[in-house]
Order: C-alpha cells, then sequence, then structure tokens
C-alpha cells in the first residue's frame, strides 16, 4: 500500500512540473525568422567648390547672399544625408573660358576634396564677340566661337576629371539678357541655346555631369535682372538657386552617398 501511494506522489509531482513548464516556457516555432533593420547611412559633410563668372561670385545680388550659390547651401544641408556644407567661391567678374584652368591648377587642393564642382562660364565670351564685332555682329560670328567656347571647356573638364574623377561637376548654361541692348541681332535667343548645346555636348562625354538649363527663366523677365541689365538680381539668383537644387535632387545619389 505504501509503495503504490508513493507512485501517486511521484505521479503527481511529474505531471505538475510538466504543467509548470508548459505555462512558463511558451512554445517556440520550428524556424525562427530574425528581422534586420538597414541602418541608414550617416550623415556627410559636403565640400563645395564653385567656379567661374560674375554670376558664381554673386555680382548683381543686392541682398548679399553670395548669388546661386550662396542660396543653393542652406537648401543642400537641409537634406537629411547633409550634415554640413563647406563651400570654396572662386568666381570672378569678367573671367571667360580661357582664364579657368590656371585656376584650377591653383585650386588643386580645394578640386580634389570637392563633392559638388560648380560652374558658371560663357557670359563674358559671348560679350568678348559683342565687344569686338559691334557693328558688323552676325549670327556666324557667334557660331564660329562657339566652336572654340566648346573646346575651351573639353579642356578645362579634362583638367577638372584628373584632379577629381568623382565629383559631380554642374555647369550652369547661359541666359539672353541682350533682348533690350542688341537689337540689330533678332537671333540672340537662338545664339544662347546653341552655346548651350554645345555645352551639353561636352559634358556629355563626361560621367557625373549636370547641365542646367536657365534660359528660359530669363525670357521676357526683365524684373529678374539687376539694373545693369547683364546680372541677375536677388531674385533671379533665387531662381536659379531652386533649378539647380532639383537638377541636383535628380541625381541625389551621386553625391550624398
Amino acid at each position: 500500500m505504501k509503495r503504490w501511494g508513493l507512485m501517486i506522489i511521484v505521479s503527481l509531482f511529474l505531471a505538475g512540473c510538466t504543467a509548470f513548464s508548459a505555462v512558463g516556457q511558451p512554445e517556440q516555432p520550428q524556424e525562427a525568422v530574425v528581422k534586420q533593420t538597414e541602418a541608414k547611412p550617416l550623415p556627410k559633410d559636403i565640400h563645395l567648390v564653385a567656379l567661374g563668372d560674375s554670376l558664381t561670385e554673386g555680382v548683381g545680388d543686392g541682398e548679399g547672399k553670395g548669388g546661386y550659390v550662396g542660396r543653393l547651401v542652406p537648401l543642400l544641408a537641409a537634406e537629411d544625408r547633409v550634415r554640413t556644407v563647406t563651400v570654396t567661391n572662386l568666381g570672378k567678374r569678367g573671367r571667360r573660358s580661357g582664364e579657368l584652368e590656371p585656376v584650377v591648377d591653383a585650386h588643386q587642393g580645394e578640386i580634389k576634396r570637392a563633392d559638388l564642382i560648380l560652374l558658371t562660364i560663357g557670359g563674358n565670351d559671348v560679350m568678348n564677340v559683342v565687344r569686338s564685332h559691334f557693328f558688323d555682329l552676325s549670327y556666324e560670328r557667334f557660331a564660329k566661337e562657339s566652336k572654340l567656347f566648346a573646346d575651351r571647356l573639353d579642356h578645362l573638364l579634362i583638367s577638372l576629371r584628373i584632379a577629381n574623377p568623382d565629383a559631380v561637376i554642374v555647369l550652369v548654361g547661359l541666359y539672353n539678357p541682350f533682348s533690350t541692348t542688341l537689337p540689330n541681332i533678332p537671333e540672340i535667343d537662338d545664339v544662347i541655346a546653341e552655346w548651350n548645346k554645345a555645352s551639353q555636348v561636352v559634358l556629355s562625354r563626361y560621367d557625373r555631369t549636370i547641365f542646367v538649363d536657365i534660359q528660359d527663366i530669363f525670357t521676357d523677365r526683365d524684373e529678374l535682372l539687376h539694373r545693369d541689365e547683364f546680372h541677375p538680381n536677388a531674385a533671379g539668383y533665387e531662381q536659379i538657386a531652386t533649378r539647380v537644387y532639383h537638377a541636383l535632387n535628380e541625381q541625389k545619389e551621386w553625391w550624398v552617398n
């Protein structure tokens, strides 16, 4: 009798342990699925080098905000993946395309570190044709100079790519500020369009390049020009900065990854 009583007690004890184990430790699935959250990339410090003429310098900006370059910086800095934007502005009023390669040579360090290289050039090349042939201007003279300009731009891009193979190069195109000053050349809009087209052809030979067309911004919009009727005013520079920002936003993977 004692033996049977002992066996009953042991059975009850084992049953209790089994019940405790079932309640205390839930059944595990045969195959556990582990979900991994992809880590977000760290914010990036952007180094920007601006090259070119008076548009890069910001001449005509009555608000003193640094033209389109100065207005572009806060737009870039507001991007989630951007921590800081450092700017080296090498723009100078009156500079023509043939004068840029020495600037590149003199600032190799800044250009090597650049993530973005912004460029405005060509307006003074067009003006040089106007000054040199004011009394006998023709479409043919502009077309001839356009080919020379394209060659100089090509050599400039070679120099930039040798110094920095990876930076995104942005060329801001030309616009027509001559609608009231060059009435003897009614084809001036076509001239500007041809120069822009020549620039686009050159850029198409190089990776990670962007051409930003701004000609339409200033068409019949004298209110966007400075009182000198050549340079943009503050509102004009705002329009350029916005256009450049949108172009960069379309290729964001090039400069924030």
